[in-house]
């Protein structure tokens, strides 16, 4: 009898020891889930595209063709690859933009738990980092950004493209359904992709021109209703509304540090400068807030017509180029106008700091440097991506050090601040803004989005068509 109890006692405490089946099972996922936007050494990402499907994703660049992945030597058949971007799409032969969505054309459907792949040629940037590093910077200051990393990509087309290696490119979190749950309650709410040149928050350009008025000018929707009233509410408390109105409909504490961080690293390829870039999202109902993308061209490369040492002295007090609706409204409250200064003296005491932004920047540099080294075309001379992270040169370490600087100064001009918090930034262009050449319009011309012969049931987004190509 004692030895069957003590058998009984002895089967018991192991069972309540060991964990269950599927608690083993749990654990073994969450060991064998790869994070694709983690730092380390740059991971291999191979499109393989026959010659017949690359030949008319040339005639049809914004529509996604057939493809296969290869993710460090993993294959994935199915998928879809189209070209990507704006000013990137001008890059030399392939070396372009690509999104590539995994289960377009019945594929599998994800990698490591992401169904989009945004691979960014680092148009304009000899260093490479700018992207990766305003992401970095974005998330240490508690802004919800998408996570990126470096990768290396290489094109695979039998007869045109014999595993040719296109270089370093940026690896891009999509801004989905799968970002929005992980960062908000719900991932329920619209979600927008401000895509409008000048300012989409202020009247519309239609109705100022006599014209029938589109209420979501220069807004694509990407989640959630087209035709919600949220972005309806939002647009009538920019431009009608009063200053509780507007904070019943736009988080306004996340906006102004939203933008202390862009103003701050200088990217005037944003809503603060050519008035598009970034997502605006419902994460309450009827309430949006700001999300970054399309860092790219941060850390002042994209200049407006202005010198280097003039996007080193952006004037934190003046965040934008000509007037903005939003942010004059934003400003136009000393209250808001205190929260924004006292955002961007935290940002620059913390993560935005001249130590933590350059130590980042070289950081990413000694990531990247070998594989940079190995590209066999690179579209900047190795001397420009070495002397990008000198921190007395011309590259991106020299300006990120210099901004810093400038920023600091600005902040112990006490009288500035006072000056600042008593009337805001004023009405009406500066001095420099009336010498900007082109006068508002695009420094480049913007790509014709597919072509006809694809028929009318194909679409520029991500999602798949009604029927199969």
């Amino acid at each position: 009898m004692k030895t069957r109890i003590a058998a009984a006692l002895l089967l018991v405490s192991g069972l309540l020891a060991a964990p269950p089946a599927f608690a083993q099972e749990t654990t073994t996922k969450k060991t064998d889930t790869v994070n694709l936007f983690a730092a380390g050494k740059p991971a291999s990402i191979t499109l393989a595209v026959t010659k017949a499907k690359w030949e008319r994703l040339q005639r049809n660049p914004f529509i996604f063709t057939e493809a296969s992945v290869l993710y460090n030597g993993k294959r994935i058949d199915g998928a879809g690859v189209r070209y990507k971007g704006n000013s990137t799409f001008g890059g030399r032969g392939p070396h372009k933009s690509f999104k590539v969505n995994l289960g377009y054309f019945g594929g599998t459907k994800k990698l490591h738990g992401q169904s989009t792949l945004n691979l960014h040629h680092p148009f304009k940037d000899p260093s490479r980092v700018r992207e990766v590093v305003s992401y970095e910077l974005f998330a240490e200051a508690g802004i919800k950004a998408p996570r990126a990393t470096h990768v290396t990509l290489t094109l695979r087309v039998p007869g045109i493209h014999d595993d040719f290696n296109l270089g370093v490119y940026s690896l891009v979190e999509q801004v989905d359904k799968k970002f929005l749950g992980a960062h908000y309650p719900d991932n329920d709410g619209d979600l927008f992709k401000i895509e409008g040149m000048g300012d989409p928050f202020g009247e519309s350009r239609q109705r100022r021109r006599g014209g029938q008025r589109e209420p979501y000018e220069g807004f694509i929707n990407k989640e959630g209703s087209a035709r919600g009233p949220a972005l309806s509410y939002l647009l009538d408390a920019v431009r009608r509304g009063n200053d509780s109105d507007l904070q019943k409909h736009l988080d306004m504490e996340g906006f102004l540090r939203w933008l202390a961080a862009n103003h701050i690293l200088a990217n005037l390829d944003s809503y603060t400068g050519m008035g598009h870039n970034g997502y605006i999202y419902a994460f309450e109902k009827n309430r949006f807030t700001f999300i970054p993308w399309d860092m790219n061209e941060a850390f002042g490369k994209f200049t407006y017509g202005r010198s280097q040492t003039q996007m080193e002295g952006l004037d934190i007090f003046r965040p934008f180029i000509r007037n903005k609706a939003l942010i004059d409204r934003a400003l136009g409250k000393k209250a808001w106008r205190a929260l924004y200064i006292e955002n961007v003296r935290s940002l620059m005491k913390g993560p935005f700091s001249e130590k933590n932004t350059v130590a980042k920047i070289q950081a990413a540099n000694r990531r990247i440097a070998s594989a940079v080294r190995a590209e066999p075309e690179p579209e900047h001379p190795l001397s420009e991506f070495d002397r990008s992270f000198d921190t007395g040169g011309s590259g991106v370490a020299g300006f990120a050090t210099r901004r810093a600087r400038f920023i600091n100064r600005q902040l112990a001009d006490k009288k500035a601040v006072a000056g600042f918090l008593a009337s805001g930034p004023g009405r009406g262009e500066s001095s420099d803004e009336r010498r900007e050449p082109g006068r508002g319009r695009p420094a480049f011309p913007f790509p014709r989005r597919g072509r006809p012969d694809d028929g009318p049931e194909r679409r520029d987004d991500d999602r798949r068509p009604e029927r199969r190509p």
